[in-house]
């Protein structure tokens, strides 16, 4: 991101001024807007997204309802790749990953501790019969996973027999109704593709609110530990944009995460919700510029008044979309804004006329089908390595008989030398001993003659 990059919002509606926000300018580069249905929030978010794209700063949206893809330069139509929920990824301990999509899985189907710790106790026992015996070794890059759908047949065997499981099962049995998880055995949605240019994830098309919450949690974590990948950064190149943030927060959350992490790594997170109180203390505190529209209940005006330091009067009468107040982290005071909508905005009839849902989808597209080519080649090579590693284990196994055939033969004939060395031993022997008999049978056979001659006389 260019330094000083300022965003127009809108005019002071009282002196009539323009007013940017300029991430730069502030304690950090995050927003936070808040407002009901109707009171201009969304249209403040479309705002910020035209000027984003205008200036050509990568972003990446959470799209709920479908309401920013015209501004999409990369549309990710997510239900066209897999994501594995329990991935472990580079450097993280399968124990971790369990922990954490354990929490994730119980904050948005709303179960309780016991359900939480069966689904944890799952999750292990999936990492087990995935062939990994030390859950808290990080994983180097050679850690194998089963396929996502073996993780329902664990967690309908699971030993636990606790009330309710079957309760539980019934909450959660959405999750196995969903391709994009029951069909990876690994996750194919690169990081590095979705956060090209402006890229917007839909969700809509989902079956339920959970699955959408919990598919933008398991992004939202992938991103973070892509970031701890990447490496820390002094220069702002992403921003991430969450309507309905409510949907992901909770205390523990990749929301809550991002928010506090994000900065030092040159991310900026922009998150929009109805009520003050779907953000915690902490996310309030690090956000460096929030905007608040109307607030019609009494404590939500009476927070947003704690928050901006305005009278809650003046958030209970605002009545006009786009009209709120603005509190940037630079300033001391709050003051009024009314957002200029984004069908006001020259430059919006141009980005909507050029829209071309195809064409800002193919981009996602080509790279899941080149993903798809790189994996079947390296299955391919895994399976030709694997057919190489039984031929080599084969002429191991023939080199291995050779050699006991070869020693044995040779065993063979250094033991007939040695018997022929001993027969020639004995040979010499006998020859000597054939020898003497042969004198001593000679000397007889003369004694025998002379005796002869004797008695013939």
């Amino acid at each position: 991101m260019k330094k000083n990059t300022s965003i127009l919002l809108g005019k002071n509606p009282t002196t009539g001024k323009n007013i940017s926000w300029i991430p730069d300018l502030e304690k950090n580069p995050h927003l936070i807007t808040i407002g009901g249905s109707g009171s201009g929030k969304t249209e403040t978010l479309k705002a910020i997204m035209l000027e984003l794209k205008n200036q050509k700063i990568n972003s990446l949206i959470l799209d709920f309802h479908n309401d920013f893809k015209v501004f999409a330069d990369n549309l990710v139509q997510i239900d066209e790749a897999t994501l594995h929920p329990l991935e472990v990824q580079i450097n993280e301990r399968p124990l971790d990953v369990a922990y954490k999509v354990s929490k994730m899985i119980a904050n948005v189907f709303s179960l309780g501790e016991v359900q939480e710790a069966i689904v944890r106790d799952a999750i292990k026992q999936f990492y087990h019969k995935s062939g990994i015996k030390n859950l808290k070794e990080k994983n180097d890059g050679t850690i194998p996973l089963l396929p996502f759908r073996f993780f329902k047949d664990i967690l309908y065997e699971s030993e636990i027999k606790a009330p309710g499981i079957h309760k539980l099962i019934a909450k959660i049995s959405v999750l196995f109704d969903v391709d994009l998880f029951m069909e990876a055995d690994s996750t194919s949605v690169s990081l590095d593709t979705v956060i090209k240019k402006l890229s917007v994830i839909e969700l809509l098309e989902f079956p339920t609110d959970e699955v959408k919450s919990l598919v933008g949690d398991l992004l939202l974590n992938k991103l973070i530990n892509y970031l701890y990948a990447k490496g820390k950064t002094d220069e702002y190149w992403l921003y991430v944009v969450i309507d309905e943030a409510h949907r992901m927060m909770y205390p523990g959350s990749p929301v809550e995460l991002l928010l506090r992490e994000s900065r030092k790594y040159g991310v900026g997170v922009i998150l929009a919700s109805q009520r003050p109180t779907d953000f915690s203390e902490t996310i309030l505190a690090n956000a460096g510029t929030i905007v608040a529209f109307q607030a019609s209940l009494d404590k939500d005006a009476v927070f947003l008044s704690k928050q901006l330091r305005v009278n809650k009067e003046k958030f209970q009468k605002l009545n006009d979309a786009g009209l709120g107040y603005i509190l940037f982290s630079s300033q001391d005071d709050a003051e009024r804004i009314q957002i200029l909508p984004v069908g006001k905005r020259k430059e919006y009839k141009e980005v909507a006329k050029n829209f071309d849902e195809e064409d800002a989808s193919e981009y996602f597209l080509k790279e899941q089908k080149r993903i798809k080519k790189e994996k079947e080649k390296l299955e391919s090579l895994e399976t030709k390595y694997k057919k190489s590693q039984e031929m080599v284990r084969e002429l191991k196994q023939d080199i291995h008989g050779l050699k006991g055939e070869i020693e044995r033969k040779v065993y063979v004939i250094e033991l007939s030398k040695k018997e022929m060395k001993i027969v020639e031993k004995e040979n010499i022997v006998l020859s000597h001993e054939n020898d003497k008999l042969t004198s001593r049978l000679r000397a007889k056979e003369k004694e025998a003659e002379k005796l002869a001659k004797k008695l013939k006389k």
